[in-house]
């Protein structure tokens, strides 16, 4: 394995994994066995629930007592942070009085500066119960979001915010990385100390499909992001397992084995997620990936 680099996927609860058969009968309806388990066979995964709701610091706390020392997590972004359509009922109760713009289906379309700071508020006291295996938070833009100067300010503002959680931002529009766009936004990352997530998708002309290039803005995480390459569903998937319903082959998977190993060699530690979430894909991924990666580095 090289230096620092730890591999995992986008969630250890995912359905899909459930139900492909990858926990066995004795663990798949425990959800303190699936981390034990997961946890027992990856050094990090990121966490996809924090996306929806807002876990409990008890909750958290578990999470960090459930896996052995050296265990990562990274931390998804609730919606209200992030600026995706986000349902108020699923928020504590005190935040859904805090004002926002709804949009024709009941969603927080547009929080307000003061309940998108309570979320964040919220997310990085909880998320601190983690301890030294919180590796960052990961803001991960919708595809809407465009480069410009007032989206740079307001990112800039969250990560800001967000400290002293170490952030990690998914761009998901290509105007983020057009000529003089990239640049801007490698800047902000780098002052802020937060990672750029290099990210893998398909090869087609989508705005929301960005191409795999691959940057280091922190020194102490890079990034990395595999979502697959089903471009035939990337933009009509009608849920994350058929977007994402890709099995990556021995030769993409050796695409981004020297981008790993030029990253583990510029930031203290990699983190290489596989977000390929259809039926055990990302789970058999991850585990080859690693074993690859294990046979460059010897």
């Amino acid at each position: 394995m090289a230096r620092g680099a730890l591999v995992g996927t986008a969630s250890w609860t995912d359905p899909e994994f459930i139900k492909a058969g990858w926990y066995p009968p004795g663990v798949k309806d425990d959800p303190e066995g699936r981390l034990r388990y997961y946890a027992e066979r990856f050094g990090m995964v990121e966490v996809n629930a924090t996306f929806y709701a807002l876990p409990t610091i008890e909750t958290v706390a578990a999470w960090a007592e459930r896996t052995p020392g050296g265990f990562r997590f990274h931390v998804k972004a609730h919606q209200v942070v992030s600026g995706h359509p986000s349902d108020p009922a699923r928020l504590p109760r005190p935040l859904r009085e805090l004002p926002a713009t709804l949009d024709g289906r009941g969603r927080i379309r547009r929080p307000s500066r003061e309940l998108r700071d309570a979320v964040i508020d919220s997310l990085v006291e909880s998320a601190g119960a983690l301890g030294g295996k919180l590796g960052a938070i990961l803001v991960q833009l919708p595809p809407f979001v465009v480069s410009g100067p007032e989206q740079r300010e307001e990112l800039g503002r969250i990560l800001a915010r967000l400290k002293p959680a170490r952030a990690a931002v998914e761009f998901r529009h290509r105007s983020w990385v057009a000529e003089g766009e990239r640049e801007r936004a490698v800047a902000l990352l780098a002052e802020h100390d937060a990672a750029w997530v290099c990210v893998d998708a398909p090869r087609v002309e989508a705005a929301s499909a960005l191409p795999p290039i691959v940057e280091r803005t922190s020194e102490a995480l890079a990034y990395v992001r595999l979502h697959g390459r089903n471009a035939a569903t990337w933009t009509t998937g009608r849920s994350v397992a058929e977007r994402y319903d890709h099995l990556y082959t021995d030769d993409e998977l050796a695409e981004w084995i020297d981008p790993v190993l030029e990253l583990a060699e510029r930031a203290q530690e990699v983190a290489v997620v596989f977000n390929n979430n259809a039926r055990d894909y990302a789970l058999r991924n991850a585990a080859q990936f690693r074993e690859m990666l294990s046979a460059a580095n010897r």
